[in-house]
Formats: structure tokens, C-alpha cells, sequence
């Protein structure tokens, strides 16, 4: 079977979406917990760009590249609270009602 240049073309953007695909498997997470604690209903954010949080129980940040920043207003408005450059979690509530990963 000989190849044509539009084959190889094709060829050549699904090899680009795959590994596409496989760095926003590999990309930085939040997961916040319903609470108490770390109990309770999990929800995982891996989205870049800005996403709200409804699950103020605990959180786990799952760094792997991409930083986060966590803001006290919806939607990522005002100033960031904190910053996240590596992996951390807490059981304990918090107050972030949004999120940036930086992608």
C-alpha cells in the first residue's frame, strides 16, 4: 500500500492529537473532597484554565507540571489566595471557590 501525501498528513495530525491527548491525562488535578474531611463526595478537576469549586471538605493538588492558583471568589475573580507549584493536600475545610491550572 503506498502512501500519498495526504496520507501522511492525516497520519501526521492523529499522531499529534494522540500525544495531545496524552499530556492532558499527564496534567496537574485538584480534587476537593464534600467533608468532613477528606470523606464524602470526590470531584476532580484537571481542566486548564479557570473552574469553580463546589466541594469545600478537603483537597489534594496532584502537581505534574502545571501550576495552580486558588481564588476566594467565583469564576477566578479578585486576587489569588495561594499558589500551588507542587503536590499538597489538607483534610481540613477551605474557603477557595475557584481555580486556575496553568496549562
Amino acid at each position: 500500500m503506498a502512501f500519498t501525501k495526504s496520507s501522511t498528513a492525516i497520519l501526521a495530525m492523529l499522531l499529534i492529537a494522540a500525544l495531545a491527548m496524552t499530556d492532558v491525562a499527564n496534567a496537574s488535578s485538584f480534587i476537593a473532597w464534600s467533608g468532613p474531611g477528606c470523606n464524602g463526595r470526590a470531584v476532580q478537576y484537571r481542566r486548564c484554565g479557570c473552574s469553580n469549586i463546589n466541594e469545600h471538605g478537603g483537597y489534594e493538588f496532584v502537581y505534574n507540571g502545571q501550576t495552580a492558583a486558588m481564588y476566594n471568589q467565583p469564576n477566578c475573580n479578585g486576587v489569588a489566595h495561594t499558589r500551588f507549584n507542587s503536590g499538597t493536600r489538607s483534610c481540613r475545610g477551605f474557603g477557595w471557590r475557584s481555580m486556575f491550572i496553568q496549562c
